[in-house]
């Protein structure tokens, strides 16, 4: 009856020695640190109704309106809907330029503006005699909202 017992033990224990060599084997996965392909296209968040608002070292002070910001998390950018960007100046009055789409990239240090873009300054308005209007229009600007260096 002992020999018996032994063997049982045993079987039991070589049963659990190799349940502990499969499951640290053969279930345990290495995590993905990689991101794939589809993902670095994929958004992380968005928000409705956004507001950002920044003063880079120079003191130059500007504020980011949209309908719609879609942040992605590969390549540090975001897609704005209906972008309107404030420029705020100490010594003169603020800049207003509008966009159907934009770009935000660099931690809110570029933004590249397309289609349908508008710069309302009213201090283009003195410069009327030279045939100049308050506002500009183009189909595609870049803003740089805070100088090289700048974080």
């Amino acid at each position: 009856m002992e020999f018996k017992d032994n063997i049982l033990i045993g079987a039991v224990f070589l049963c659990l020695v190799l349940l502990s060599i499969w499951l640290q084997f053969g279930l345990l996965e290495e995590p993905n640190a990689g991101i794939t392909e589809a993902e670095k296209n994929n958004p992380d968040y968005y928000a409705e109704m956004f507001v950002s608002s920044g003063m880079d070292e120079s003191g130059k002070k500007y504020r980011i309106i949209a309908d719609r910001m879609v942040h992605y998390p590969v390549g540090r950018r975001a897609l704005l809907d209906n972008p309107h960007i404030i420029q705020y100046d100490l010594n003169n009055n603020p800049k207003h330029i509008y966009a159907e789409s934009g770009w935000l990239y660099d931690n809110q240090s570029t933004v590249l503006l397309t289609g349908n873009v508008r710069v309302i300054d009213n201090q283009l308005n003195g410069m009327q005699s030279s045939g100049a209007s308050g506002t500009v229009a183009v189909q595609k600007m870049v803003i740089h909202l805070r100088d090289k260096g700048s974080s």
